[in-house]
């Protein structure tokens, strides 16, 4: 007789947490939606009710669901932001370079750049923002490298993006030197660039910006 090959037997709490979120599809619950109570699960599934409470604790962990007092358990809105901020954490902790993460940001504010150009995107946020008199540079360069992510109207693309630039933040405000007056101007050079429709030139003005 042949070797049997070996099967890997899901945990009751996977098994579980499986079922709640095809019950969560099949039912085409969406943000705000509630979901039934612990004890609808516990006998629905035939489980106990430390196993619902399991599989639902980790569906609140990674942001799918919350519980609202008064409400119950309900689905929250699409946000990858903490998964995100995961993933960066664990990515210091393994030093990981920075380059990589500049690489990576320079990607992403390139890509909003065309998007924004192409589907023609309101750009009014982001001149309002280069036009005002500057008092606080540092939320003012913040302000402006996220008007150009929320003006995509891609909120996903948004949430990536902003916890990737939260890291560069942080390291700005541990006191790395940066010439505002310069980044001022800059920002004015990529929003008439853009204004222009000059994709090309908008974004090599962003890469040597972030580069710097």
């Amino acid at each position: 007789m042949g070797k049997l090959n070996k099967i890997e037997v899901q945990s009751l709490k996977t098994q579980v947490l499986q079922e709640i979120k095809q019950y969560i599809l099949d039912q085409g619950l969406t943000e705000g939606d509630r979901l039934p109570t612990e004890r609808a699960f516990t006998e629905m599934y035939g489980v106990s009710r430390s196993v619902v409470r399991e599989a639902l604790s980790y569906l609140e962990h990674t942001g799918v669901i919350e519980t609202v007092q008064g409400r119950g358990t309900l689905i929250k809105a699409p946000d990858v932001s903490s998964l995100v901020e995961g993933f960066l954490f664990s990515f210091q902790v393994a030093n990981g370079s920075k380059k990589d993460l500049l690489s990576l940001r320079i990607i992403f504010e390139c890509a909003a750049i065309e998007e924004i150009v192409k589907l023609n995107k309101d750009i009014s946020q982001m001149k309002a923002i280069v036009s005002e008199d500057v008092t606080n540079h540092y939320e003012n360069d913040k302000a402006f490298h996220q008007s150009i992510l929320h003006s995509t109207g891609n909120v996903l693309f948004e949430q990536l993006s902003s916890v990737i630039h939260s890291y560069f933040y942080h390291i700005e405000e541990e006191g790395q030197d940066i010439d505002y007056i310069q980044t001022n101007e800059t920002h004015k050079q990529i929003v008439d660039a853009i204004s222009n429709k000059d994709v090309k030139l908008a974004k090599e003005l962003m890469t040597q910006h972030l580069s710097k």
